[in-house]
């Protein structure tokens, strides 16, 4: 998929806001806020991750606790975008997203413990090619392991009629 956009959640334009009503910031709990801007942003989108932020804030796109409204993405896109949730994980669905032109957003745990999600932006033999919203890096960083350390999926694509 095309990989034209990196944004990091800590970035100093961003990472100090609020993450929707929580009480958290960008820089400690934005990664998925983050991982879609960049979705978002290489599906031609013009955003990132202060403006979707302030978006989603302004128009209920979070639950109370500070959780991405994921149908909210359609609107912050203007309807070019959509998201699609899944209930398992899997390599199908992973793979199913990335043949129709969708930017599967994983979640895994850190090695401290701590929930984290990135953007997938393809496979190869060495494992998954990942945005990670925590590092920037000049290439995607490569997941080694399997779907089986990804604890969900959802991904975000073109809006189809």
């Amino acid at each position: 998929l095309p990989d034209r956009t990196i944004f990091n959640q800590k970035d100093k334009r961003w990472g100090h806001h609020e993450l929707g009503q929580s009480g958290d910031s960008l820089a400690k709990a934005g990664c998925v806020v983050t991982s879609a801007a960049m979705a978002l942003s290489n599906l031609g989108v013009k955003t990132n991750p202060s403006s979707l932020n302030a978006w989603l804030t302004k128009n209920e796109g979070y639950t109370s606790q500070g959780w991405l409204i994921w149908n909210a993405l359609e609107k912050a896109s203007g309807g070019r975008a959509e998201a699609r949730f899944y209930s398992d994980v899997s390599d199908e669905i992973i793979e199913g997203c990335l043949a129709d032109g969708y930017y599967p957003l994983t979640r895994f745990y850190l090695p401290n413990g701590r929930s984290h999600w990135a953007m997938v932006v393809g496979r190869s033999d060495q494992g998954f090619h990942m945005r990670d919203p925590l590092r920037v890096s000049n290439s995607p960083l490569i997941f080694p392991r399997g779907t089986d350390a990804f604890k969900a999926v959802r991904c975000i694509g073109p809006k189809r009629a």
